[in-house]
């Protein structure tokens, strides 16, 4: 027998609703016969673009800078957003894009899907690239959003990683996927 095979669910059940997400337990069994119980967080998933515009200096990205009620700062990212049940996640991260920012692609390129962390969250994150990107209009936040546009020149975006207001482990995930993609490109 290898480790890993699925652990078989003998029982779960929803123990804390969170609008964003719930927390479920789970009774689970493996195939060796441990048993263990185990919390899961629920949540849709979440999508996130690379918007691109091209500039008489080369290519700069769109990020957005907000203030994070977990961390209690701001933080520099990119758009992004839950995906709707039933929506796909590219229509998705355009309907994002637009509404947070304004700017609208040319083509939008799927990078990858991620787990954000697969030993408690049932999730997914989709990263995305946005070429082409023009201002179509200014934003449409929700009513709890307050956004800053920035234009960042690809460089700076990447020297920015790890920095203190650019810490979000899922936006450094998506750079890694960009570079991969724009080293295809080469």
């Amino acid at each position: 027998m290898k480790a890993g095979y699925p652990w078989i669910e003998l029982s779960s059940r929803k123990i804390v609703d969170c609008r964003i997400f719930s927390v479920s337990l789970s009774e689970r069994q493996s195939t060796s016969g441990k048993k263990g119980s185990f919390f899961s967080i629920d949540a849709l998933d979440w999508a996130g673009v690379i918007p691109v515009v091209e500039t008489a200096l080369g290519r700069s990205f769109v990020m957005i800078r907000q203030f994070r009620h977990g961390t209690k700062q701001l933080s520099v990212e990119f758009p992004g957003g839950i995906v709707e049940p039933g929506e796909d996640p590219a229509v998705a991260i355009a309907r994002e894009l637009l509404e947070e920012t304004g700017y609208k692609p040319e083509m939008i390129v799927p990078l990858g899907s991620l787990s954000p962390n697969p030993a408690f969250m049932t999730n997914s994150f989709h990263a995305f690239v946005a070429e082409g990107c023009v201002l179509e209009r200014p934003q449409k936040l929700d009513m709890q959003e307050e956004i800053e546009v920035m234009l960042v020149p690809e460089k700076e975006a990447m020297d920015l990683i790890g920095g203190e207001d650019m810490g979000h482990a899922l936006m450094t995930a998506s750079l890694f996927l960009y570079a991969r993609y724009r080293s295809k490109l080469d």
